[in-house]
């Protein structure tokens, strides 16, 4: 399809015949091009500051080749580098343009970077013109945009470019004027344009122009999606309409060009995007990727001075009732969510969406009141309707619910596998007064299993219970000790149903700790008559905040010390979920770290697989077991998705082991989940990259292996680290790029 782009092109000649450069049309009688280009055609110099009065023929070739026309110069910017608009010529056309010519679409924008776009030039020695294409990147001091050539074949803009539009394809429209290539460096791949804002400033005619809104009125979208049916198809379609109505859509599957880093593009489109639109199906509910991109898309959220993205969740043939996993659900808890059921609902919701935009409401202003723009909020789905199709229908969840809900233990626990005497000891200590459990394991090897069963027993033996994930905190808690510590009351209240009345207890002479010892001793705990079980998950992530972490774990040290002295401390039992080792400095005498029960889980043993397998109603034998093991080792996750798989009959143990490594196999999801995480810490993704070269232990900084463990991608061995499983060798090394072992001998 012929876009304005093509229609506008103008083809610009020298007196002698000779094609010196490109222009555009932008009215019906205005053409845009460099001065430069002019000064050339003319026969002038370059840095002529008067106008010339010369006519210029040109003619537009891809709709009237050879079909001469002449134009005057009305507007004259020339070329001056101490000028910020410089080389810039306005042209008027003496006779009316072809019919089949159309002006450019101009389109104003910030923000380009990382944007695709096209480009039609005629450089030496081809008059008829060649295509280039590349990528945009930010305006430099003079205001001009870099523009890079990022392909491995092709044309790369060179003189005879010039004057030419720059045609972006994710805004659809012309962003600027090619103006000039980088000659001085050999192996440089970049140019420059006038980027169309800097066009208006300079020529003012061009303001008098019709000219769409642009982005000061169009909204950025990231729509989340799933590659199959109905999913896909309904993703382009709001993609289509949101362009159609002057907004900026973007959409993975069919906006990441091959060969492309599709983790650096989804980052970018992310941090840039106004809206997340999330098409939540079955399966998406369940995927890692998805969880990790709403989490993504929370925390910008959380940090942003105007809260966005904001994120329009819509479930597709998903009923509202349906269960998310749990850390998706609390992203997702206090946000409008629509339901998507048959083709006839599209309109309605592109129509609610729009409306939504016309308003221009914040996404803090969306209450419950706004009904008539996007559904009520989903304030909470009970724990039991989650747990109580995972027995038998429901696939694995990659994060585990924290709590048991009562009359469902057993179906909850129906893939639990017991590793004693683990469970037999939380068991005991946890109802002792002021008792404190500590595990540690690295990601889904069953932390968060454990905890749930823990405060499940707690409860058996009259305790209130509260879980509590600091994953699912607002980024803005962590910002000062005051506020982080307020939020924690107040959670723990909430779950307890107890009134908040932070702001009778905190008083500003005292410092953040006294005041927050304070509401739990003289408030939270005074409230009830029953000990209170605290299930503390995800803890690591204070660590990332050491100005916070110090205070908060020598807080909770001091209150389990407190028991030992004072009956209002026995009443708090504790249970301090992490992932990793404590690799902040903390005193030894102030931290939670060095005192109570310490729990350290491993992996499943192959007796523990063989049973897991049989709950799954596979009848497997040793080396079956042994195969599937040398894959994925124990690991309790991976383990478990292979064999609901294998039980459901998607996929035989053979084609498992096959594809297990690779974007086709069943772990695809969990795989590139791990891969984006570590490709936005560099010097993670090498680390892992010096792990899986190589058959050998690897010596890494401490830190790097200890957060390398927390992921459940390494294990260690001593002072040293290896791949946790095959499955992470094979992939890391592959997308990784490692083409050979690194070898410890040296030539002699």
């Amino acid at each position: 399809m012929t876009k304005p782009l093509e229609l506008s092109v103008v083809r610009i000649y020298s007196n002698s015949g000779k094609v010196v450069g490109a222009g555009f049309l932008v009215s019906q009688k205005y053409i845009l091009t460099c001065a430069h280009v002019v000064a050339d055609a003319l026969g002038l110099s370059r840095t002529i500051v008067e106008k010339p009065s010369q006519a210029v023929s040109l003619d537009f070739p891809l709709v009237a080749a050879k079909q001469f026309f002449t134009a005057k110069v009305i507007f004259w910017q020339p070329v001056n580098p101490d000028e910020f608009a410089e080389d810039i010529a306005g042209l008027e056309l003496e006779s009316s343009p072809p019919e089949a010519a159309t002006h450019a679409q101009l389109v104003k924008s910030e923000d380009l970077w990382g944007h695709n776009f096209q480009v039609l030039g005629f450089p030496s020695k081809q008059s008829n013109g060649v295509w280039a294409s590349g990528e945009l990147r930010a305006p430099i001091a003079n205001g001009w945009v870099q523009i890079e050539d990022v392909k491995q074949q092709g044309y790369a803009l060179e003189p005879g470019f010039s004057g030419a539009p720059i045609w972006d394809c994710e805004l659809e429209g012309v962003v600027g004027m090619a103006v000039a290539a980088e000659i001085n460096r050999q192996n440089a791949k970049a140019a420059f344009m006038i980027p169309t804002k800097v066009l208006y400033e300079a020529w003012s005619e061009l303001g008098k122009q019709e000219m769409p809104s642009g982005t000061s009125q169009s909204a950025k979208f990231f729509i989340s999606y799933r590659t199959q049916e109905p999913d896909a198809s309904l993703a382009q379609e709001f993609y289509n309409a949101l362009k159609a109505a002057g907004h900026q859509a973007f959409m993975a599957g069919e906006s990441i060009r091959l060969g492309e880093n599709w983790v650096e593009r989804i980052n970018r489109e992310l941090q840039k995007c106004d809206y997340f639109l999330l098409l939540l199906s079955p399966q998406s509910a369940t995927s890692e990727m998805v969880t990790e991109e709403v989490r993504r898309a929370k925390e910008l959220r959380d940090l942003h001075p105007q809260n966005k993205p904001m994120i329009l969740p819509i479930r597709v043939n998903f009923p509202i009732s349906s269960s998310l996993n749990y850390d998706l659900r609390g992203y997702l808890s206090q946000i409008q969510q629509r339901e998507w059921n048959l083709p006839a609902d599209t309109p309605k919701i592109l129509e609610e969406i729009l409306a939504l935009l016309a308003t221009n409401k914040a996404s803090e202003e969306i209450t419950a009141v706004d009904d008539e723009l996007f559904l009520s909020p989903v304030d909470k789905i009970s724990t039991a309707s989650v747990l109580s199709k995972v027995a038998t229908v429901a696939p694995p969840l990659p994060v585990a619910e924290p709590e048991l809900p009562e009359g469902q233990v057993d179906m909850a626990s129906a893939f639990y596998v017991e590793r004693s005497p683990i469970e037999e000891r939380c068991y005991e200590a946890i109802v002792k007064p002021g008792s404190l459990i500590r595990i540690k394991a690295p990601r889904q090897m069953g932390k968060t299993s454990l905890m749930a069963r823990i405060l499940h027993q707690a409860s058996q033996q009259n305790c209130l219970t509260v879980p509590l994930s600091f994953q699912l905190a607002d980024g803005k808690v962590f910002a000062d000790l005051d506020k982080f510590l307020q939020w924690f009351c107040a959670s723990v209240g909430r779950r307890l149903r107890i009134p908040n009345k932070l702001a009778d207890y905190w008083d500003e002479i005292f410092g953040s700790k006294d005041n927050c010892t304070a509401y739990f001793e003289e408030y939270l705990l005074a409230e009830i008559n029953q000990p209170l079980t605290l299930g503390l998950d995800e803890v690591d992530l204070v660590f990332q905040y050491p100005e916070i972490a110090a205070d908060f774990f020598g807080l909770l040290r001091a209150w389990h010390e407190g028991a030992k002295n004072q009956d209002i401390w026995k009443k708090l039992r504790l249970v301090v979920v992490h992932s990793t080792e404590v690799y902040i400095p903390l005193n030894i005498n102030q931290s939670p770290f060095n005192v109570g029960l310490p729990i350290e889980l491993t992996e499943f043993s192959s007796e523990q697989v063989f049973t897991l397998a049989q709950r799954h109603g596979l009848n497997c034998k040793a080396t079956q077991v042994e195969q599937l093991m040398a894959m994925v080792g124990g690991h309790p996750f991976l383990v478990r998705v292979a064999l609901y798989r294998i039980a459901r009959q998607d996929i035989t143990l053979n084609a498992l082991l096959q594809t297990a490594p690779t974007e086709a196999g069943p772990y695809s999801d969990h795989l590139r989940r791990h891969l984006w995480n570590l490709e936005q810490r560099p010097e993670l993704a090498a680390a892992i990259k010096k792990v899986v070269a190589t058959h050998s232990p690897v010596r890494l900084d401490s830190i790097q292996a200890f957060k390398l463990l927390s992921m459940g991608l390494v294990h260690l061995q001593g002072n040293d680290v290896t791949p946790r499983c095959d499955l992470y060798r094979q992939y890391f090394r592959d997308r990784l790029r490692v083409t050979h072992e690194h070898s410890n001998k040296t030539s002699v």
